[in-house]
């Protein structure tokens, strides 16, 4: 029998152009506030059908049917709405050590360098190859993926720091999103082949504070069959990057798929499934067949039926990274705060946000609302060295042959090559009595034989 344990092993640093650096994270940053309220607002009664489907019922399938105010919507998909409904503004500054992630205009105008400047809403021309920012789009909202190809690289410390600032714009907050206890953002931080839909938890991070993400990188090679148990064939998904958990929501669109024609939700890499079509389900579609089936595929996954014939194949992942993230926060300083009160009537002017009262008037008390939305950032490594778990054979048939001759050496006086005589002497015999020749021989051939027998 083969046993596995892990040990630790450090490697040496990582160079990138000629200098000792290591690469950031993907930093996904996902909105509490899913979809707004001013687009809800425009929305008459959308509000409410997202609320019904929410709290799933008996009589959620005759919704459309019961209900003629909810007709329009039948053919809307929750793809759609995530993303069309998204918050209006969210990421409105990102400065890096070496200033790679706040010169792309995709944050600031031709001349901008700093927040007093105007924000530029970098979902504005955005591109499908843009190389520090991205979207994905998931039940999670429509998040920000900030480094999603690692090309920004670090040093240890604040020289190699990345500073985000985020404008909750609490007044948008929709009823849905203000019933939920948390509010802000949920930050995970992953390699730039993991997506949040992926992640089964996040840090909660709210306006009004400052936070420090202490990291380190960790990196996991498991053995594959027959020693071990990962998956070898663990190409990427449409979730991106193999991973068990990667494996499992493909595993739940494959169900629900199934049986309804449709997913909730587009994954981000549909291309890396060229066989594949994925068709989101529309909210008529949802309510009458994809509640149920996702409610019976949550229902069998937990308590680990074998009606899921999908989720069988998901193994751990041969090589997996991730990073440890050390968080520590403090209260946004009312000093600081007050500091920045210049560029909110140019974020509340620039992207059209309601409720603040007039952008051309503001006094010293705007610095209470600067307080209540401002949230910050900082990301950086504790340490350049990366932490590889190795799985490796902790005892091999070889260390069990040694073991068989050692005890038989120590209690018969006995050694491997006795073993081997010993076989070698009954075989003959066997062979002997089996194929015996019926040829008569002379007496000295005889005498031979019986003595080759005895060894």
């Amino acid at each position: 029998k083969q046993w596995y344990q892990r040990r630790v092993r450090v490697k040496p640093k990582p160079s990138h152009g000629g200098e000792i650096s290591i690469s950031h994270p993907t930093i996904n940053v996902c909105p509490n506030n899913i979809v707004s309220k001013s687009w809800l607002e425009r929305k008459k009664n959308l509000e409410d059908l997202m609320e019904d489907l929410r709290t799933h019922g008996p009589n959620t399938p005759d919704l459309f049917k019961n209900n003629s105010n909810y007709t329009q919507y039948e053919n809307l998909t929750y793809h759609d709405i995530m993303w069309k409904g998204r918050p209006r503004v969210g990421l409105v500054q990102c400065t890096h050590f070496v200033d790679l992630c706040e010169k792309h205009e995709a944050f600031v105008g031709e001349n901008a360098r700093n927040w007093d400047t105007d924000p530029y809403h970098w979902d504005l021309g955005y591109g499908e190859y843009h190389p520090h920012y991205d979207w994905e789009v998931s039940l999670s909202g429509s998040c920000y993926r900030i480094n999603p190809k690692g090309s920004l690289y670090t040093k240890v410390g604040e020289y190699g720091e990345m500073t985000l600032f985020f404008f909750a714009d609490l007044n948008d907050y929709s009823k849905n999103a203000m019933e939920e206890p948390q509010y802000g953002y949920t930050v995970t931080f992953t390699d730039n082949g993991t997506y949040s839909s992926t992640m089964t938890s996040g840090f909660f991070m709210s306006p009004g504070n400052v936070y420090k993400a202490d990291l380190r990188k960790y990196r996991e090679d498991n053995m594959g069959p027959p020693a071990g148990q990962c998956e070898l064939n663990n190409k990427k998904n449409a979730y991106g990057t193999y991973s068990t958990n990667s494996c499992n929501k493909r595993c739940k669109d494959d169900y629900i798929m199934e049986k309804c024609g449709c997913i909730h939700i587009l994954p981000p890499h549909p291309e890396n499934e060229p066989d594949v079509t994925f068709i989101p389900c529309t909210l008529k579609q949802w309510a009458e067949c994809g509640l149920g089936a996702m409610t019976n595929f949550t229902r069998e996954f937990v308590n680990m039926t074998d009606n899921i014939a999908h989720c069988r194949h998901c193994k751990p992942a041969c090589e997996e990274t991730w990073y440890e993230a050390t968080i520590s926060s403090s209260r946004l300083s009312k000093y600081y705060a007050k500091s920045r009160t210049t560029m909110l009537p140019k974020i509340i002017d620039f992207y059209g946000l309601e409720g603040y009262g007039d952008v051309e008037d503001y006094d010293p008390s705007d610095v209470d609302v600067v307080y209540e939305n401002l949230m910050v950032l900082k990301v950086l490594f504790t340490s350049l060295q990366e932490s590889n778990y190795k799985e490796y054979v902790k005892y091999d048939y070889t260390q069990l042959i040694g073991d068989v001759g050692g005890q038989m050496g120590m209690l018969l006086g006995a050694s491997l090559f006795t073993i081997i005589e010993f076989a070698h002497f009954f075989i003959k015999v066997i062979w002997r009595c089996v194929f015996r020749d019926t040829r008569p021989t002379s007496p000295a051939f005889q005498r031979h034989m019986d003595m080759d027998s005895l060894g």
